[in-house]
């Protein structure tokens, strides 16, 4: 078991330094003024609209369809939702004598990973084609969160649940679509096929480039002083993930089923929180502090977690 263990570290730590070797790309580019975090900004809506969901719609239409794919797709979005709902219930518990706004962006940290950008390609690199198709559904039910609770908060609880954003964002409309596309195996022309998975390989990359051009712009000096952002990361990288872990090897769950949304448990807090506090006239220094140290500690961490997922 020593030895599994020790394998699939090496293994998920390499995967890892890969994804954040393309990071420093986007991190270098940024300090150069090649491609700078405001580029990135607007990339990211390319990637949220277009990209992403292209992927995942690819990654269901290629997924074969099995009694265990079918039983899979149910128990993850279950998990899924059970993950979040364990990172709002301990949100709920932290930070209550903070600012409302303040207290919002420690709320919204504590219960959304990195998902999309950091998650799905990297289980995509340690699971393949099957770690896209339940990361997705971590992504789809990221969404359904954070377009309601996740904007309640960092709104300060100014901004109103829509019920319209439980269904109607990127992420769940492509899982929405691409359901269907897998139980009925429909098999589209090879010229569509093949566009969409050129389309789809960009989405690792792209992502990666943009987190580095936001990973450029934090304050380092400040990123390892306040002992509530250490909190954050002890509850993001730790905390949220052994927890679910225990829950995933109580309920026996599939090994790569495990290890997709075991990192998507464990990634680091979502690059968005300190747009969306731009966007909602929050503190945007905080969150960009908070996105930069779970980012440096997951190098370590998520390697870990990761590895021990795939042995327990």
């Amino acid at each position: 078991m020593f030895n599994n263990f020790i394998g699939n570290l090496q293994t998920v730590a390499l995967q890892v330094c890969v994804l954040y070797m393309i990071a420093a790309i986007g991190f270098a580019a940024d300090k150069t003024k090649i491609f700078t975090r405001s580029d990135g900004k607007r990339l990211v809506d390319l990637l949220f609209n277009l990209i992403l969901p292209i992927t995942i719609i690819h990654t269901f239409l290629n997924m074969e369809r099995t009694p265990e794919h079918i039983k899979g797709l149910g128990v993850a979005f279950a998990l899924a939702f059970l993950t979040h709902l364990l990172g709002i219930g301990i949100s709920a518990l932290s930070f209550r004598k903070k600012d409302r706004m303040i207290r919002g962006i420690y709320h919204y940290a504590i219960t959304f990973s990195n998902a999309a950008f950091l998650a799905l390609p990297l289980a995509e690199s340690v699971v393949g084609e099957e770690g896209v198709f339940y990361s997705s559904c971590y992504v789809a039910v990221f969404n359904v969160f954070a377009f309601t609770y996740g904007i309640h908060e960092i709104s300060g609880g100014k901004a109103k649940i829509n019920p319209k954003n439980l269904i109607l964002n990127p992420g769940s409309i492509s899982v929405i679509i691409g359901i269907p596309l897998f139980l009925l195996q429909v098999h589209l022309p090879d010229v569509i096929n093949s566009t969409m998975s050129r389309v789809a390989a960009c989405n690792s990359p792209m992502a990666m480039i943009v987190f580095g051009t936001f990973f450029a712009n934090c304050n380092f000096k400040n990123i390892f002083v306040k002992k509530e952002i250490f909190y954050v990361s002890f509850v993001r990288l730790l905390l949220v993930p052994a927890v679910m872990l225990c829950v995933f090897r109580l309920l026996d769950v599939p090994e790569s089923m495990k290890v997709a949304l075991t990192v998507s448990a464990s990634a680091p807090v979502a690059t968005n929180t300190a747009m969306y506090a731009a966007k909602y006239d929050n503190d945007t220094a905080l969150p960009s502090e908070i996105v930069g140290q779970t980012s440096v500690l997951g190098i370590i961490t998520m390697p870990v977690i990761v590895a021990l997922a795939s042995v327990l």
